[in-house]
């Protein structure tokens, strides 16, 4: 069962994971990630460790994914706010990053952009 936790909880009340753990989840999912092609940098901060994925072309822009605990799991979160799946979901969570980042990684690395926005 997939079912989002309660999204009505405030951001300050998730409980979010120990370094050691958030550490292990994140480097699963950067791991699948980059087999997807992906570029990944995990970023530990005293607080909340959180995986910074991008697009070889366009590496200033991409998604940073945390881990919090949803109603009886861990699970992987956007920097938006949205529950992606699972922390045990690893593949499910790749697809999730491919839906949202695709179509910015290809905006960005499109050469002829500037062009046919001229002509349309």
């Amino acid at each position: 069962m997939n079912t989002p936790p309660n999204k009505s909880a405030p951001a300050s009340q998730l409980a979010h994971p120990g370094p050691w753990r958030a550490r292990w989840h994140l480097t699963r999912l950067a791991l699948a990630l980059r087999c997807d092609g992906w570029r990944t940098r995990l970023r530990i901060d005293k607080t909340h460790p959180r995986l910074h994925v991008f697009s070889r072309s366009a590496p200033i822009m991409g998604e940073s994914i945390s881990i919090a605990w949803g109603v009886d799991a861990w699970w992987y979160r956007s920097s938006t706010g949205e529950w992606l799946t699972r922390c045990t979901r690893v593949n499910v969570a790749v697809d999730k990053v491919n839906i949202l980042l695709t179509p910015l990684a290809a905006a960005a690395s499109n050469p002829y952009k500037d062009e046919q926005a001229r002509y349309e």
